[in-house]
């Protein structure tokens, strides 16, 4: 009786988290479409035939458009509140969808995948407050685990999707999801601290009461009322000046050290040009085509299980797991492409980089993968929050652009070999420092968090 007890108060927590992860969904589409869209594109009897400079900018403008989806994000999570912002959300992602499909040159789809991209920074700097906002501590990160599994199984739809269907086929099954979408995040209430923030004090408690199923209202609504009115009526300038404060500082280093963690790491790389790297390898044993979506099948399980572990085992863990099996992945693909140059026969090895791909999503998508948004969900003030999420997604933004573009340059200034070996470098930091500067999160309530920090 207990059990089921629980089970009906977090069951419209779940519910919300199930909304969330279906906008993920669209991240994942808009993530994996590249690698075999591209592929297609590229061909000789492409419809909209791409050289390399235009693949290479249809791959990266997503994440300009990400800039401004960020700066947006920001600006309608503060005004309309978290569960609005969402809903705004897909509207780009839509419209982008919408454009792909309609298609007939590389100057639309330059703003197609811009648009996506939009959609995509607004994503990630709303979803984390939202869950944040809604949730019980016990089950906040699992949550943002579940919805971060959107990414890799939006990749894996979009792997088999761009295979056998044309651009628009494929494009209007993501355009009818995301109408979908809109009916889920119009029916849900809006997070009560939101409209506690804008006075909105019965709305707020109705709200509570539907996301805790009508248990613990009372004490709920004290808790947030507590939360948001620390000095919730500062002026932008007086809310920058807060960044100023020590456990602000330390709280906004952490989350750009994570975000910049999860884009230097090689994601990007391995995403947009998995199938290039394996043909660089000389890799024969089953079609790259094939290792790509068996990849990202992996990634779906890989987050699957972090659902479970993050509010078990905790935050900090789960990244030095992460950091470590991304950094063994990334030195076999050193250490397979160094046997290449050194003229070795590499017959025996020739699974390795196709292990180093599993090995890379599987320990990516268990903790370098839904760890950041947690932490953001759970380590800043409601007042400045939202500025909080802007930082992180410009910070995501700017350094997927900078991975995503550079590759081929630094492919070309280095070597391949040695690019990987840059990248197990950059992530191996991502072990001490989670040792010894993350703080960590599990179990605790929002106010318990920020009590922490000031200590």
């Amino acid at each position: 009786m207990i059990q089921q007890a629980e089970a009906n108060i977090v069951f419209p927590q779940w519910y919300a988290g199930i909304g969330v992860t279906l906008l993920l969904l669209q991240v994942g589409f808009i993530s994996g479409w590249s690698s075999p869209m591209l592929a297609r594109l590229s061909a000789e009897d492409s419809p909209i035939p791409l050289n390399p400079t235009q693949a290479s900018w249809v791959a990266s403008i997503v994440n300009l458009g990400r800039f401004l989806g960020a700066v947006l994000g920001s600006v309608s999570t503060s005004y309309l509140g978290s569960r609005r912002s969402l809903f705004v959300t897909v509207f780009p992602v839509a419209a982008g969808w919408l454009i792909t499909a309609l298609t007939q040159s590389v100057e639309w789809l330059y703003v197609a995948r811009f648009y996506s991209g939009v959609g995509l920074g607004m994503a990630f700097n709303s979803f984390p407050l939202y869950i944040g906002e809604v949730s019980m501590p016990e089950i906040r990160g699992a949550l943002i685990s579940m919805a971060t599994t959107g990414g890799p199984v939006g990749a894996l739809v979009a792997s088999i999707a761009c295979s056998y269907l044309n651009l628009t086929a494929s494009s209007c099954i993501y355009l009818a999801l995301c109408i979908m979408l809109i009916g889920i995040f119009f029916w849900l209430p809006e997070s009560p601290h939101h409209l506690l923030k804008v006075g909105a004090c019965d709305a707020a408690r109705k709200s509570i009461d539907w996301y805790r199923a009508g248990k613990g209202v009372d004490n709920e609504y004290d808790a947030v009322v507590k939360f948001v009115s620390i000095d919730s009526n500062l002026s932008f300038m007086e809310k920058l000046r807060e960044f100023k404060k020590p456990p602000i500082r330390k709280a906004t280093f952490q989350i750009i050290a994570l975000y910049t963690f999860m884009q230097i790491c090689g994601l990007n790389s391995i995403i947009f040009y998995m199938e290039t790297i394996l043909t660089w390898a000389k890799f024969t044993m089953i079609s790259p085509s094939l290792t790509v979506m068996l990849v990202n099948l992996c990634g779906i399980f890989s987050s699957s299980l972090s659902i479970l572990l993050i509010d078990r085992f905790g935050r900090r863990f789960l990244m030095i797991l992460s950091g470590t099996g991304v950094t063994i992945s990334m030195g076999s693909l050193f250490a397979f492409f160094l046997l290449l140059d050194l003229k070795i026969d590499i017959s025996c090895v020739q699974w390795l980089p196709t292990a180093a791909m599993f090995g890379f999503i599987i320990s990516f998508c268990l903790g370098m993968l839904p760890v950041p948004s947690a932490m953001l969900s759970e380590t800043f003030p409601a007042n400045i929050k939202c500025i909080a999420a802007c930082i992180a997604s410009l910070t995501g933004a700017i350094m997927s652009f900078l991975s995503s573009k550079t590759f081929q340059p630094m492919v070309d200034a280095m070597g391949k070999t040695y690019l990987f070996l840059f990248y197990a470098i950059c992530t191996f930091l991502v072990i001490p420092y989670s040792m010894f500067m993350m703080i960590e999160t599990k179990g605790k309530s929002l106010q318990q968090i920020q009590d922490e920090l000031e200590t």
